[in-house]
């Protein structure tokens, strides 16, 4: 769960690599959560399991294993399965995600068959997906009781302070967590009523790291944190329509109504002259 740092505010939805998670560091795309974590630790030298024995930190490399490698497929699995939930659990505003304005109705759909079709044979290709639901929510129940007993009634997972075992962890239970409760999903329920430390956990890391949690979730926006510049002052075709039709009523300046008092006068003498004319004319 980093943030994006020195980016374009351009959005992109995928690395160069094809993956989701990513960052931009200064301009250059560091994709895949594990190499992220080990490329800012070695840039801004600090290595959150620098306190850790070498057998704490096997134990760390085979715990995210298990996550990375069959937890997340249990929770995707779920994905592909109940798409329109993830919609819903996610309160998902598509229009504003993608920042486009076509219809809901038409993104949902291809999200739907995108993430539906697609999504489920990359499930079945990893193994998991040819199992009954029953099966594959166990799957995932006994990976959240391995990681609750672990942990236990620490605050974290190797003591008083987070580990990268810690980052991770928080990272993909957050996404079972936080799914809406009038949404039913079995793995929440499970984590909320038989591993009350772990939702202990993700809060207390949610806390720690992202005070600005909400405004994120409302606005997408990666970098709250940051002072927004000066948004420039862009005006569309129909602002600009406006604008001129405000001009066209506004009252003349001082020099123009003299110009036009000037040119109502000589219209008006013209007149004038006309019709004398005209009555000398008729005497003669």
């Amino acid at each position: 769960m980093m943030k994006k740092n020195n980016v374009d505010h351009k959005l992109k939805y995928r690395s160069k690599k094809g993956q989701l998670p990513f960052v931009e560091l200064n301009g250059e795309e560091i994709a895949d959560s594990v190499i992220i974590i080990k490329e800012l630790a070695a840039r801004f030298n600090h290595d959150l399991d620098a306190a850790l024995t070498a057998e704490q930190r096997n134990v760390a490399h085979a715990m995210i294993s298990m996550i990375d490698n069959h937890l997340a497929w249990v929770v995707m699995w779920w994905r592909t399965k109940y798409p329109d939930q993830v919609l819903k659990g996610y309160k998902v505003n598509l229009q504003h995600a993608l920042g486009t304005r076509i219809p809901n109705g038409i993104l949902n759909f291809c999200f739907k068959f995108a993430l539906g079709r697609k999504g489920s044979k990359k499930v079945k290709a990893q193994g998991i997906g040819v199992h009954s639901p029953e099966e594959i929510n166990a799957f995932g129940q006994s990976d959240l009781k391995v990681l609750s007993d672990m942990l236990a009634d620490k605050p974290f997972f190797f003591g008083d302070e987070p580990t990268t075992l810690d980052v991770v962890v928080f990272a993909h239970l957050a996404q079972i967590y936080f799914i809406d409760k009038e949404v039913a999903y079995p793995l929440r329920d499970y984590m909320t009523e038989s591993c009350p430390n772990l939702v202990g956990l993700v809060n207390r890391m949610k806390d720690r790291c992202f005070s600005d949690w909400d405004e994120i979730c409302t606005n997408l926006d990666l970098n709250s944190h940051l002072p927004k510049p000066e948004p420039e002052q862009q005006k569309d075709n129909k602002e600009a329509a406006k604008d001129e039709k405000e001009a066209e009523g506004k009252e003349l300046e001082p020099d123009d109504k003299d110009i036009e008092k000037e040119k109502a006068d000589d219209k008006e003498k013209a007149k004038e002259k006309d019709v004398e004319e005209n009555k000398e004319k008729e005497t003669k």
